[in-house]
């Protein structure tokens, strides 16, 4: 089960390094900071609902996370796919908060802690369009119709729900909790079996080969010059001061913190945001090292990839994974 796993969130890390490198008087600050919290609180939910898929019979059915394909309208993504062989069920995960009110005409609003009302578009029609743009695109890959069912997952257990009278909670929507029952009444209620064991296997390896990553355009969509990015190396212990380099190591004037490794992480922020290969003179400007010997020591020593030779060497950075936020 789990034929694709959730996808690295690079959109998130992207955020973040711009977050931290972004000068504090740009007018995109407050809005990048927002759209971060969103974005962070969007991937914890998410991953809330790999606790009850887990309690899924394996020999029975496959779990496709973050699913982008295309067909005559665009790209339509799915936040998981759960196939089998008697049907397929969209998820669509919302991490809303607070106290989340159906109303008359579809319409849904949250009261948040501070009682202050925000109106949201109604998930079902959504999901719908999902489920029809789904069922368009199997048909059209050659798979016999297979019922596309779909859930609306709430994945905060605190999140209350509750209908405006005379309007009802729709049956779709369900609290994260309720998931993996609610998969085992739609495996009663559907028992035809529309795929063979070998059919499901290739319809799993035509939705992954169909798969396409959206592109992460981040300095263009907050209108960012390269300009007004911070450079240095921040401290991991404070997270504020830009520290020197010393005696083959960091310091930080701040708090004091001594590290050997901490360009790590201003090496991955500059691949996230500016590009995947670095010269000897752009990691200069970048880490704020005088010394073009120093610099390029520290690329050597990662025994980075590299093209050209002299002043025109560039190295083709890589992701230091332990430096990067766990989410």
């Amino acid at each position: 089960m789990a034929m694709k796993e959730r996808d690295i969130p690079w959109a998130l890390f992207k955020l973040e390094a711009l977050e931290k490198r972004l000068i504090p008087s740009h007018d995109a600050k407050e809005l990048l900071e927002i759209d971060f919290r969103k974005k962070r609180r969007q991937i914890r939910g998410e991953k809330r609902v790999e606790f009850p898929l887990s309690f899924l019979d394996e020999d029975k059915f496959e779990v496709l996370h973050n699913v982008r394909v295309e067909d005559e309208q665009g790209f339509f993504q799915i936040d998981t796919l759960v196939l089998s062989r008697k049907f397929g069920l969209i998820l669509e995960i919302k991490n809303w908060y607070g106290m989340i009110i159906f109303g008359e005409n579809g319409q849904v609003t949250r009261i948040g802690d501070d009682k202050k009302e925000e109106g949201f578009p109604n998930p079902i029609p959504q999901a719908k369009l999902q489920q029809y743009r789904l069922q368009k695109w199997l048909r059209k890959q050659g798979y016999p119709t297979l019922p596309i069912a779909y859930l609306i997952v709430i994945s905060f257990p605190s999140t209350v729900i509750r209908p405006h009278p005379p309007a009802t909670i729709p049956q779709e929507v369900i609290h994260n909790s309720q998931l993996t029952f609610s998969i085992r009444e739609l495996e009663n209620t559907y028992t035809n079996q529309y795929l063979s064991k070998k059919q499901l296997i290739k319809l799993l390896r035509t939705i992954m080969d169909a798969h396409t990553p959206e592109p992460i355009l981040t300095l263009r969509k907050y209108n960012v010059h390269l300009n007004e990015l911070v450079r240095g190396v921040f401290c991991p212990s404070c997270k504020r001061t830009i520290m020197q380099w010393r005696r083959q190591k960091w310091f930080c004037s701040g708090c004091y913190h001594i590290s050997t490794d901490a360009h790590l992480s201003a090496l991955n922020e500059y691949k996230l945001l500016i590009n995947d290969y670095i010269t000897n003179k752009e990691a200069i400007e970048f880490l704020r090292i005088d010394s073009p010997n120093v610099v390029k020591n520290i690329l050597q020593k990662l025994q980075l990839q590299s093209t050209g030779n002299t002043k025109s060497r560039k190295y083709e950075l890589e992701f230091y994974h332990t430096h990067l936020s766990k989410y």
